[in-house]
């Protein structure tokens, strides 16, 4: 991506990128975004998006994250509240799962697709030009939503349960218990992807009961 610190133009043109993006994922979906889509939209030549982003799958991933605002704002909530690590876990997982199905194309491009281990830079440089959307957090939830990537963002939240006696994590397991966690998620949201008609509510319900089969003792 670009370098746009010192730049206010480039920074603006970005901006206009990124809006021209969104604005297709929207009204038509994360399958029809096209670089001569996005630069007729924002009135530039296709050759300029390349001058600001390495390919259309970096550009796509940071107006992805404009998916998150609902997820980051019932993380906000969450972090108001007293809420211990137990409970916190499956709560964090229920929103994000809720929302992933919600708009599965652009949370599996964000979370697995081509920029899925960047995630920090994504977060950050997309709340850089939308400072408006930014949600303070508590220290547990900011240090799990800025994760470098989904790996990261769910040991986070995992880690402190090998302190917990209503389940069965130990400091040995727990990366297991977060490799298996991350696939039976991956494997319903690609359900979602497959047939966009599942319903919403009931694949989180069954990830929740994954998730308690797994850690509950």
């Amino acid at each position: 991506m670009i370098d746009y610190f010192n730049d206010p133009r480039k920074k603006d043109n970005l901006i206009q990128f990124v809006n021209a993006t969104k604005e297709i994922i929207r009204e038509e979906g994360m399958q029809n975004v096209s670089i001569r889509r996005i630069a007729a939209l924002s009135g530039f030549h296709n050759s300029t998006i390349y001058l600001y982003f390495n390919d259309l799958d970096e550009l796509t991933a940071l107006a992805s994250v404009m998916r998150l605002q609902e997820y980051s704002a019932e993380l906000g909530r969450l972090s108001l509240e007293n809420k211990d690590d137990y409970d916190s876990f499956f709560l964090i997982w229920d929103f994000y799962c809720i929302c992933s199905f919600r708009y599965p194309y652009t949370y599996n491009n964000l979370f697995f697709g081509k920029y899925s281990n960047d995630l920090y830079t994504i977060l950050n440089t997309y709340y850089d030009l939308y400072p408006d959307e930014r949600i303070q957090y508590s220290e547990n939830i900011e240090s799990m939503y800025y994760g470098r990537n989904i790996q990261e963002r769910c040991m986070q939240i995992l880690a402190p349960l090998a302190k917990d006696s209503r389940t069965r994590i130990t400091d040995d397991n727990k990366a297991l218990v977060n490799d298996i966690s991350i696939s039976c998620y991956r494997e319903l949201l690609n359900q979602k992807c497959a047939n966009f008609d599942t319903d919403t509510s009931a694949l989180a319900g069954k990830f929740q009961k994954m998730l308690h089969y797994i850690i509950d003792k």
